[in-house]
């Protein structure tokens, strides 16, 4: 299976080369195309697309992976798997994946993620597609969401339609510590919050975490960011938007053993 890998976090972030190791060592053929810095944020966004525009691209030699290739592109995530899915970067690949994002992508604000908005991209140019995310750093386990995301894309593969878009949220422990992995609906409440307060020069933007006791409320329970929140992956179908989990069948013999 030919996997295009991307990210929005750049290139070198340690993400995408955790999970590059895991898709390669699980024997696919991998190609990685990814924003040259960080493009974090930036949704669906393509860029800069008037005619004519040339987009910077240069290859990249990934640490340890030097037979797989990478490229550097100089756009959001979003604009990478398109070249790539139009045949830019060599044969066009059968499945996206993209990932794995330092900070879990939770919530309706996952409409703004670039993780997320490279994986629905992929649908839209006839792709099956896996945004994969865990917690910050210093914190987060990239090990474990890598070995989690290599998991979820077998079973994407072989169970789902055609053009399905899951987003894979991964709890920041050992493999053996999480405690399952579960459908969930998109939360009215993410996994960290975001306030614009005007300030002297701009507008500062503030992050702050969920409170855990606000993830636990009977109307939370069963949103995403409780379920990654309770040590369980979490899985959500997207396709072109929430849809309903029941269609997509049973994620039993998911998780891959410790």
């Amino acid at each position: 299976m030919r996997v295009l890998l991307t990210n929005d976090d750049g290139i070198e972030a340690p993400g995408l080369l955790a999970l590059a190791h895991a898709l390669r060592d699980a024997g696919h053929d991998l190609v990685v195309a990814a924003p040259a810095a960080d493009s974090s944020g930036s949704g669906t966004s393509l860029g800069a697309i008037d005619h004519g525009t040339i987009v910077a691209t240069s290859p990249y030699r990934l640490p340890g992976l030097e037979d797989v290739p990478a490229h550097r592109v100089s756009a959001p995530p979003a604009f990478a798997v398109l070249a790539a899915c139009f045949g830019a970067l060599g044969p066009p690949p059968d499945v996206v994946v993209a990932g794995v994002n330092d900070g879990h992508n939770t919530g309706r604000a996952v409409l703004h993620s670039s993780t997320v908005g490279a994986a629905l991209t992929a649908s839209t140019a006839g792709r099956s597609a896996l945004a994969v995310s865990c917690g910050e750093y210093p914190g987060a386990r990239f090990d474990t969401a890598a070995a989690v995301g290599v998991a979820v894309l077998r079973w994407l593969i072989s169970e789902a339609p055609r053009r399905t878009v899951l987003n894979v949220n991964v709890p920041d422990v050992d493999i053996a510590a999480l405690q399952g992995i579960r459908w969930a609906r998109l939360g009215r409440v993410g996994s960290a919050g975001l306030t614009i307060k005007p300030a002297a020069d701009g507008l500062r933007l503030e992050r702050f975490p969920t409170a855990h006791d606000v993830l636990a409320a009977e109307e939370h329970r069963d949103t995403d960011s409780a379920v990654v929140a309770s040590r369980c992956v979490s899985v959500t179908g997207l396709v072109g938007g929430p849809r309903e989990v029941s269609d997509l069948g049973s994620l039993a013999g998911v998780l891959p053993v410790a």
